[in-house]
């Protein structure tokens, strides 16, 4: 047979085609469609029968099987076998006709064919037809690059209708390796489903059959609309004066992972546009226990006409403009549907809109009281939190909002401070906003800072406690808690320490230490380590007015060499006796006059109640400690019980923790 006349331009031709990366299995669905409108063309559509076959390379049948599709072997092509009216004389001459427009009346654009080189290597064609005399006519065809269309010769066949197999063979690979080329037969059976879905809900669709080479499984399509669609609600609506269909459909088994606007033609979808963000959510719905994704299908007569001959895109303008005023825009489509969308799925919104509300309220009662006003003055935040956001993402998604209040804040602040007013009066209103809004905002901080001390209250406790082993944790990760060993407060920031366990009075020192040698710190020659030396009023002539010590135990120790009291007068007795040394190099006077107050936090076991004793001290309120003063030392001396340091900093804190909800 002599070839077709399309050889000499056909690679041109491809070459030149949109690529359609987002949509690998397009060539197929083409294939598909053509097998739905030849059985259009025979009568009944609902006689007809597809058979689509995934053929793999068998080769790698020794990879294990499971339901992970890295499991599968690659896909080398596809066969689409339909007994529809077949490859006759007129639909031969289509073929052979580049932009042929034979088909326009179905909303054929003469490209399909086309589609099918560039995603695969070789096209072979196999049509038995009726022919005008009234016989069945064998035709085989053989469609590749380099050689264009190539009518073979036909074999003998012993079928008794008309059939056609179309193989589409070699899957490029860089289109087989694409997400959207899948690789499992349901996925790739949903994706042909949704793609022709406006056919089988107006009941123009033939039965439709997906097999696999791997593992025979066969997924009939009328079978995954049997599950759907008793949820399809039909709404119709217009824009300008044409006319729309929109198909309000819940998806149980999509893998379109969205809520979405499938915009269609002439039978099958062209453009998706995702709307969860206009909706308020794109996490799955609910039904009744059953999670699903929304898609509302939109059909028109004006979709039809504004198709592209590729069918991705719609030749109508996203939004209007000066010169396009009087045409029908996107925009104007979406806006209607999404109007309509809203009220459809209003129930199920405002379900997730609760479960939203109680997630974030619980979130910023329990965890971040200090973005509590974030929502108040950005609701738009809340668009951009879903019911299965981590805690971590909305820390960070309210922080960014948090900033973007506090900017607009400083920025009106400014353009206020710039108005040439006549009158306190005509910049009131936005006064009272801006303080109101700055002060909700400071009360975020602070309630942010409570909550951090509440953690801090929490951890010591904690710490208190057995751990997993069943021992008490060592006397360091107490004092880490309350200070950092080896720092001072010239090496770390005011919210890096936590003096104000012990006293709220020592979180404002001149200087404080923690775990330095006296010999660092003082003109002494003493290498011993206090645990803390805090320098609370320090005057500008460099006097020393009070210090404080503080000596962590172990808790639960129950073997102490000495009375801790001797080991903190020790202490004061080298810091009076040699001064102290500034960061900077000057000297700190320290003299008989210098207060000292000393900490000796521990538990309260019966050889610390015996050295207490034994020295006459008083016992504290609640018997959770001790208390002496030593006149030699001019020195203030607490044996202070773990759990009193909790239990007093609980009891400081109770007020603030009720009134943000977080507890004592």
């Amino acid at each position: 047979m002599p070839d077709a006349m399309l050889k000499t331009s056909l690679a041109g031709k491809i070459r030149h085609l949109r690529p359609f990366k987002t949509e690998a299995l397009l060539p197929v669905f083409e294939a598909v469609v053509n097998s739905i409108q030849a059985i259009e063309e025979m009568g009944d559509v609902r006689q007809g029968v597809i058979t689509v076959r995934i053929r793999r390379d068998m080769r790698q049948g020794n990879l294990a099987f499971n339901d992970e599709d890295s499991s599968l072997p690659n896909i080398i092509g596809f066969e689409i076998e339909d007994n529809g009216i077949g490859f006759n004389n007129d639909n031969y001459e289509s073929f052979q006709t580049a932009d042929s427009t034979y088909k326009i009346a179905k909303g054929g654009k003469g490209v399909g064919r086309f589609l099918w080189l560039k995603a695969f290597e070789r096209v072979d064609i196999t049509s038995i037809y009726l022919s005008p005399d009234g016989t069945l006519t064998g035709r085989n065809i053989e469609f590749t690059i380099t050689d264009g269309i190539r009518e073979l010769t036909s074999h003998p066949f012993n079928i008794d209708h008309a059939n056609t197999i179309v193989r589409l063979t070699g899957f490029k690979e860089e289109y087989r390796k694409l997400p959207s080329a899948f690789k499992s037969s349901p996925k790739i059976a949903q994706r042909i489903f949704e793609h022709c879905l406006t056919r089988f809900i107006s009941d123009r669709a033939p039965t439709i059959k997906i097999i696999d080479d791997w593992d025979g499984v066969l997924i009939n399509l009328h079978d995954l609309y049997n599950k759907i669609k008793g949820h399809i609600v039909t709404e119709d609506f217009s824009v300008r004066d044409s006319s729309f269909t929109m198909y309000h459909i819940r998806l149980y088994e999509t893998h379109e992972k969205a809520h979405q606007l499938v915009y269609c033609a002439d039978g099958r979808d062209v453009k998706n546009r995702s709307i969860g963000s206009l909706l308020g959510t794109s996490v799955q719905f609910d039904d009744d226990g059953k999670k699903f994704f929304y898609s509302a299908y939109i059909t028109s007569p004006f979709l039809d006409a504004n198709v592209d001959e590729y069918r991705q895109e719609f030749n109508i303008p996203d939004k209007n403009n000066l010169y396009s005023s009087d045409e029908i825009s996107m925009e104007q489509i979406e806006q209607e549907a999404v109007q309509r969308t809203r009220t459809h799925l209003a129930p199920v919104i405002e379900s997730v809109e609760k479960q939203k509300a109680e997630k974030v309220s619980k979130f910023l009662q329990n965890q971040a009281p200090m973005l509590r006003s974030v929502v108040k003055y950005c609701p738009e935040a809340m668009k951009e939190i879903e019911v299965n956001t981590t805690e971590e993402k909305m820390t960070q998604t309210l922080y960014a909002y948090k900033g973007k209040a506090e900017y607009e804040i400083r920025k009106n602040s400014d353009k206020l401070l710039r108005t040439q007013a006549k009158s306190v009066e005509e910049i009131d209103v936005q006064y009272k906003e801006l303080t109101e809004k700055l002060e909700d905002l400071q009360k975020d901080q602070l309630a942010g800072y409570v909550l951090f001390r509440k953690m801090i209250i929490d951890l010591l406790d904690k710490k208190l406690c057995l751990n997993s082993d069943r021992k008490y944790c060592n006397e360091d990760i107490v004092h880490d808690i309350v200070f950092p060993r080896k720092t001072d407060t010239d090496t770390i920031g005011y919210e890096n320490h936590n003096l104000w366990l012990i006293d709220e009075l020592l979180a404002f020192h001149s200087l404080a230490a923690s775990d330095k040698r006296l010999c660092d710190i003082t003109t002494s020659s003493s290498e011993e380590r206090p645990d803390v030396v805090v320098f609370s009023e320090v005057g500008d002539d460099r006097m020393a007015r009070a210090i404080s010590l503080i000596e962590f135990k172990k808790p639960q120790r129950t073997n102490f060499d000495e009375d801790p009291t001797k080991q903190l007068f020790r202490y004061v007795r080298e810091i009076r006796k040699n001064g102290v040394w500034l960061p900077n190099g000057r000297q700190v006077t320290v003299n008989d006059t210098t207060r000292f107050y000393c900490y000796a936090i521990c538990d309260l076991t019966p050889q610390v109640k015996e050295f207490a004793e034994n020295g006459n001290y008083a016992a504290l309120q609640g018997e959770l400690g001790y208390y002496t003063y030593n006149r030699n030392h001019n020195a203030h001396v607490e044996l202070v019980a773990f759990d009193k340091i909790v239990l007093d900093a609980k009891q400081r804190h109770k007020a603030f923790f009720e009134k943000l909800g977080i507890g004592s």
